[in-house]
């Protein structure tokens, strides 16, 4: 059988525009490919307008840090974004001013900034400044929020953001998001101090409290899905004890009655000694493990240290800084008692009986109070990442 002329045209035509398609995927996955493969910590000095500029790369975290000077003003911030080829990616600096306030209006064409106030040689976010400066700044940068109370168990819920939070009520947990709310029982009794509570990626890890003295269950409450399932094993933890920190999938806790550090990881159920009475342990300082001895451990609490991109820190208000860097900027200036989460570029914090949230686009945003705070809130509140 012979095919038409026609026919044999528009299989051709197919054929042609499946093997550009598979160009064009071809083409983008090597230039995918060569930016992850050329991406490399850089830093480059430039001007514009008469502001010297520090634009700097780290490749590890995937960040950039920037240093604008003009005389003896200071600004820095930071933008969380994949490698760019391209340099020098600030493009315009507007020097806005108030009678103690300057900021600094950013543009670029690459990256997503916000304005960069200081006053009275203070870093301060932009969302703090007085009124008029606001009005110079412009609506843009101050997106509103309806905020809709609704209560449920005597939580009042104001500001809903798109995460899910775990609340201790003694018993179990509050889950609260946008769409639901329940309440996951798991013990019979009120337990007031559930310290040994640790949060390994979306898995919260939570010894058997029905037990007195030690235990051997864990619940195992999976943040997403808001399940839980129980992990039985044959070794003893004793509560005399507490958790270090974590690491990719492994919590370690330090059991002060036997003498052990034991690695435990939720995910596999599997745990593993990796210290005794007479063998270090292992803690991890600034990303990297070292060895200490499980008497240290015992007689003074140690805990991981990790290189994070945001520094928090409380000090007659709250304070972020970036990276390695020394400058800090106020971001609430509120009482601060407890930080509760860091959550990429959000903080969560407790401020009296109230939780609020910060970002750099937000600003301040109070999420929900509970009367309860007021009494107890040490490691009583969990969210999903």
């Amino acid at each position: 059988m012979v095919l038409a002329p026609k026919k044999i045209k528009k299989s051709k035509i197919k054929q042609r525009r499946r093997r550009v398609a598979l160009i064009i995927i071809i083409v983008i996955a090597l230039l995918i490919l060569y930016s992850l493969l050329h991406a490399r910590n850089y830093e480059k000095k430039y001007t514009i307008n008469e502001f010297e500029v520090l634009e700097q790369f780290d490749k590890k975290k995937q960040v950039y840090l920037f240093q604008v000077k003009k005389e003896d003003q200071n600004w820095e911030f930071i933008v969380e974004h994949k490698y760019i080829t391209k340099h020098k990616l600030l493009n315009e600096i507007e020097l806005l001013e108030t009678d103690d306030t300057k900021c600094l209006k950013i543009k670029s064409e690459k990256l997503t900034t916000y304005p960069q106030c200081n006053t009275k040689d203070e870093l301060i976010s932009y969302h703090l400044v007085e009124n008029d400066m606001k009005e110079k700044l412009g609506d843009e940068y101050f997106p509103s929020l309806k905020a809709e109370t609704k209560t449920y168990e005597k939580i009042d819920i104001k500001n809903i953001d798109d995460n899910t939070y775990y609340i201790w009520n003694y018993k179990g947990f509050y889950q609260i998001n946008k769409n639901k709310q329940a309440n996951i029982k798991l013990f019979d009794k009120d337990i007031y101090d559930i310290s040994n509570v640790i949060k390994v990626n979306n898995i919260l890890v939570i010894p058997n409290y029905n037990e007195t003295y030690y235990f051997n269950r864990f619940y195992l409450l999976d943040l997403k899905e808001g399940k839980t399932t129980t992990w039985d094993f044959k070794d003893s933890l004793y509560f005399d004890g507490y958790n270090l920190g974590y690491d990719k999938n492994s919590l370690f806790y330090l059991d002060r009655k036997t003498k052990l550090e034991w690695e435990i990881d939720p995910k596999k159920k599997r745990m593993r000694k990796v210290g005794t009475e007479n063998k270090d342990g292992k803690i991890l300082k600034n990303n990297n493990w070292e060895k200490i001895s499980i008497t240290k451990l015992i007689n003074e609490s140690q805990y991981f240290e990790k290189e994070e991109i945001y520094h928090y820190e409380i000090n007659q208000g709250l304070y972020v800084s970036y990276l390695n860097s020394q400058t800090k900027k106020k971001i609430s200036d509120k009482d601060v008692k407890e930080i509760v989460a860091i959550l990429n570029d959000k903080v969560y914090y407790l401020v009296g009986h109230s939780l609020y949230y910060y970002s750099t686009q937000m600003g301040e945003v109070e999420v929900m109070s509970y009367f309860e705070w007021n009494f107890n809130y040490k490691n009583m509140i969990f969210i999903k990442d």
